[in-house]
C-alpha cells in the first residue's frame, strides 16, 4: 500500500447546510509558516471513494503547500441546484474564514474531481458573475 505524504494537521468540519450527508475536512501542510493558498475542493459521488479523497487531499496539501478544504456531496438529480447554491456558500465561508484557517484570503483556489470539477466550474462562474470572491485558479483533478 503506497504511503501518503505527511501533513501537519487534519480536522473534520461540519458546515451548516441544507444538504444532508455532507462531510468536510480541512488539511494543513507542514509546520506553521506564512499563510498559504486555500484550495476548496469539491467531490461529488459515492462515499466509498472517501479514502481516495483523503489521500488526494493529503498529497495536495503536502506537495503543493496548500490548505485544503475538502467538501463531499452525495448527488441526487433533484438536489443539483441546491448543491450548487450550497457549494457557493461554502466557498464564501472559506473566503471569509481563510485567515482563521491559517490561509491567505487573497489566494483562493477551487477545484474538483469528476463531477466535482463541474460543480467547481459552476461555482467559479457564479462567483465571477457576482464579483466575489476572487478565485486565482481552478484545478480539475482527473478521476483515476
Amino acid at each position: 500500500m503506497p504511503s501518503t505524504p505527511a501533513r501537519h494537521r487534519v480536522a473534520d468540519l461540519r458546515l451548516r447546510s441544507a444538504i444532508v450527508d455532507r462531510g468536510s475536512r480541512i488539511y494543513w501542510p507542514g509546520p506553521t509558516g506564512p499563510p498559504r493558498a486555500l484550495l476548496t475542493l469539491f467531490e461529488v459521488g459515492a462515499s466509498n471513494r472517501s479514502i481516495d479523497l483523503d489521500a488526494l487531499c493529503r498529497t495536495l496539501s503536502a506537495a503543493c503547500d496548500f490548505v485544503v478544504l475538502a467538501v463531499r456531496y452525495d448527488l441526487l438529480p433533484e438536489q443539483r441546484a441546491a448543491i450548487e447554491r450550497d457549494a457557493m456558500r461554502t466557498l464564501e465561508w472559506a473566503a471569509a474564514h481563510a485567515a482563521d484557517l491559517l490561509a491567505d484570503p487573497d489566494r483562493l483556489l477551487i477545484g474538483g474531481r469528476g463531477a466535482g470539477s463541474a460543480l467547481a466550474t459552476a461555482v467559479r462562474r457564479r462567483a465571477y458573475e457576482q464579483g466575489w470572491p476572487p478565485i486565482l485558479r481552478q484545478l480539475m483533478i482527473p478521476t483515476l
